[in-house]
């Protein structure tokens, strides 16, 4: 294999423009200057300045002396993106990123995951990215096997191409600048045990929802499906059930306490039909839907509220986390789980509930006054206002303690639970008297 950059295909894309335009042809320059060896001096050195905004003049004025405005703006924002970037790479500071591949980008953790799914999921051989933007999982693919690459989009293809190099793995990595679907219809797409298809959820800087409208579309990925292996297509986490193909399998994707993503699986007879995935500090977690609907019951004070991780939430596994905590949902509709005890459950993050009252604001700030609370912790689920709407008016006392108010629905009837927080998404123990992030 190879990490040389192959021809651009020169068919045109809605998604990223004309390729042949000035603005593709100055950022492409700046591409080149980047990842060559004066690029890597000047950001070496931005490496060990402050970079904060109200430096941006000082910091232009003083690369401008060497080098054109276009390449000291591009530098500096390469260094800026560089330090963004830490919180999803290890190895931010040599690799090159664009502000919205980043943003699209998978967090090295779960890129890693997928890349040990698709390795024990497929026979021997290389695997495709389509669609790799800066190579964050092609570089997570080509840590155990070759990887032939596709981007559509010439600058993130170089910067690919930069980073696989980057870390290594220039050997194992080939990334053609051009369109695979393109590929694929005229015979060109090379044969491979398995493919990772990351589709554009974008257009004109507007999300897209639906699986039959992001680029590629459901249908191009189906007919792929039907020729490797083993494919799977990375797709929004909000994706809809109904448009999800019966052929396939569905992992929800959490980390740092967040459904980032949903993966689409074809070819994996082992799977689940959806599950989640769970990534925590002790590693990588999962529960499946096991078919059964979640029994639901009464909430009362003295009882334990578990929120359930949202990518649990997602896949549906519900009814095996309520035997876990040896509990029940307050509402066959709420996705809150009531216990008589608590349990430690690093799929869930946990409340006492002290107080259950129908909803009333006047009633709530007479509680809150009563309990001398000074910060409070809002949640709610299945509740007609946003919690933050609401705080302006609570009545908190200057110096009090902590209490968690949850506001939900049971049996459609608007309710609030008042308690205390005992434990946060992948925290074995209890932490009585923690306020917690407020949301």
């Amino acid at each position: 294999m190879t990490n040389e950059l192959q021809p651009f295909d020169t068919q045109r894309s809605s998604r990223h423009g004309d390729r042949r335009s000035p603005e593709t042809a100055r950022d492409l320059e700046a591409a080149a200057f980047l990842v060559s060896p004066e690029g890597a001096a000047v950001l070496a050195a931005l490496e060990e300045m402050d970079l904060g905004e109200a430096r941006t003049l000082e910091i232009l004025t003083h690369l401008r002396r060497t080098l054109p405005p276009d390449l000291a703006g591009a530098a500096l924002t390469q260094a800026r993106l560089r330090r963004r970037a830490v919180a999803k790479f290890p190895a931010a500071n040599r690799m090159f990123f664009t502000a919205e591949a980043l943003e699209q980008a998978s967090g090295w953790e779960p890129a890693l995951n997928r890349a040990a799914q698709i390795d024990a999921a497929a026979p021997p051989g290389p695997v495709l990215d389509l669609g790799c933007g800066i190579g964050g999982d092609l570089i997570a693919l080509a840590q155990s096997r070759p990887v032939v690459a596709y981007e559509l989009d010439p600058v993130r293809a170089r910067f690919a191409v930069a980073n696989a190099a980057a870390l290594g793995l220039a050997d194992r990595v080939t990334v053609h600048a051009a369109d695979w679907t393109a590929a694929r219809r005229t015979g060109q797409l090379p044969a491979a045990a398995a493919a990772f298809a990351d589709p554009a959820r974008r257009s004109e800087g507007r999300r897209l929802f639906s699986l039959h409208t992001m680029q590629p579309p459901l249908a191009e990925l189906l007919m792929l499906a039907g020729e490797v292996p083993a494919l799977a297509v990375k797709v929004m986490p909000g994706v809809e059930m109904d448009e999800v193909p019966p052929q396939c399998s569905v992992e929800f994707v959490s980390h740092a306490g967040t459904c980032k993503e949903a993966v689409l699986w074809f070819g994996r007879g082992d799977a689940p039909a959806r599950w989640a995935s769970v990534h925590q500090a002790g590693g990588w977690l999962t529960l499946a839907d096991d078919g059964r609907t979640p029994p639901s019951g009464d909430v009362s004070p003295g009882m334990v509220l578990y929120e359930p991780d949202p990518a649990v939430i997602r896949a549906g596994a519900l009814a095996p986390l309520c035997e876990r905590v040896g509990g029940h949902l307050l509402d066959p509709e709420i996705a809150y789980i009531v216990a008589g005890a608590y349990r430690p459950e690093p799929l869930a993050q946990a409340f006492a509930i002290d107080e259950v009252h129908p909803f009333s604001l006047k009633a709530l700030n007479r509680r809150l006054h009563a309990l001398d609370v000074g910060t409070v912790e809002l949640l709610k689920r299945g509740f007609p206002q946003e919690p933050e709407t609401l705080r302006p008016r609570l009545r908190l006392e200057k110096g009090g303690g902590a209490a968690a108010v949850i506001l939900t629905q049971q049996g459609g009837r608007h309710i609030m639970l008042i308690g205390r927080r005992l434990a946060r998404f992948g925290t074995p123990s209890q932490e009585e008297g923690d306020s917690g992030d407020e949301r």
